[in-house]
């Protein structure tokens, strides 16, 4: 069985965070392969990682595809964490989001890094609610994770930048009053398990190996974030509306 803890939010809305223990001893895919599938349009503020940065992460990738080929991840796959993902919106107010982080992004003087400490599995949550963990059972993701404490400053950004956008009238509306990042943490998707399986222990060791990623290459630093849209979560069809350079001090 695999042990993980884990750190979300405490309630609906808010910033307040609850730290907890996730236990793993199967995989079901199914609503992962589903979601994979193609979706609405949505925007995301992502930061994108070069051909070098994303090399780390597709050679994990790949070592666990060389272990079970119903691992999988696309060929045109962007590694990339998420600073701020939007809901599905009308793609009306895209030139207003777009606006509002051009401001933001000009303000930002502290430098900002992001930093990876181990792979895992990602967790299933009930009826996609992720304040309600499913108690052993993976959703077949293999993700790069980040803690908070590691990543403040991004961590802090996307929420700064949250709160901005909803205090604008029109966009609170069409946002919602709610609207935050997903997890107070950071992450990267590496791919996915389109099968349903028991985890055996032949996978918890391949696992045990990716608890701590060299932070010589998983400490990175974040020059600039991109605006785009995208039909699927890996960013295969990306198309990008502007880049933001982030000032440093």
């Amino acid at each position: 069985m695999l042990k993980y803890d884990e750190t979300n939010w405490r309630y609906k809305e808010g910033l307040q965070t609850h730290s907890y223990q996730v236990t793993f001893d199967k995989i079901n895919s199914q609503s992962t392969i589903e979601e994979q599938k193609k979706r609405a349009e949505r925007l995301s503020l992502v930061m994108l990682f070069d051909s070098n940065e994303s090399n780390y992460f597709f050679e994990i990738a790949s070592s666990f595809q060389k272990n079970d080929d119903h691992f999988y991840f696309d060929k045109n796959k962007k590694f990339h964490t998420t600073m701020l993902g939007f809901p599905v919106i009308d793609s009306a107010y895209y030139e207003s989001v777009r606006q509002k982080i051009k401001e933001f992004s000009e303000g930002i003087e502290a430098r900002i890094n992001v930093k990876f400490e181990l792979a895992r599995l990602g967790t299933m949550y009930e009826n996609a609610n992720t304040l309600k963990p499913v108690y052993g059972v993976s959703n077949g993701t293999i993700i790069a994770v980040g803690a908070m404490e590691h990543n403040i400053d991004f961590v802090t950004c996307g929420n700064k930048l949250a709160s901005l956008l909803v205090k604008n009238e029109n966009l609170g509306i069409a946002l919602g009053k709610k609207f935050r990042r997903r997890f107070p943490t950071v992450w990267c998707t590496l791919g996915y398990y389109t099968n349903d399986f028991k985890i055996g222990s032949d996978l918890e060791m391949i696992f045990d190996k990716c608890r701590v990623l060299d932070p010589s290459f998983f400490h990175i630093p974040c020059y600039e974030i991109e605006l785009g849209t995208s039909h699927y979560k890996d960013l295969r069809d990306w198309k990008r509306i502007e880049v933001f350079s982030l000032q440093t001090n």
